[in-house]
């Protein structure tokens, strides 16, 4: 698995925390592996995920919505696999739900 700590299927629908198991998956896979996503060096409209700006991206650039979580446009990105677009960056399926949980949580920043 890439940067994440691992849930049992069981605990998934679980308070899930953004910076224990969210960010380490956002800053490994779609800032610093693919070096797309990260400080002012970034190639995708400045949306800078790595560890000390991602909440406020996200936020910020409407790419999470809690009221639809599966039109969110991180969901929709990383679900159809457009991002991250280095194979050895993809999300696995576990990360992928993960983060849908996270949006469906509310998306809090915890």
């Amino acid at each position: 698995m890439n940067a994440c700590t691992h849930k049992s299927e069981q605990d998934i629908n679980q308070n899930i925390s953004f910076n224990k198991e969210i960010i380490p998956v956002l800053t490994a896979n779609c800032a610093i592996n693919s070096n797309c996503h990260i400080g002012s060096y970034n190639f995708n409209d400045h949306v800078d995920l790595d560890s000390n700006n991602a909440y406020y991206t996200l936020i910020t650039r409407g790419l999470v919505n809690t009221q639809y979580p599966t039109a969110s446009i991180l969901y929709t990105q990383i679900n159809g696999g457009i991002m991250p677009k280095y194979p050895a960056s993809k999300l696995s399926d576990y990360q992928i739900t993960i983060i849908l949980n996270w949006i469906k949580q509310g998306a809090i920043n915890n």
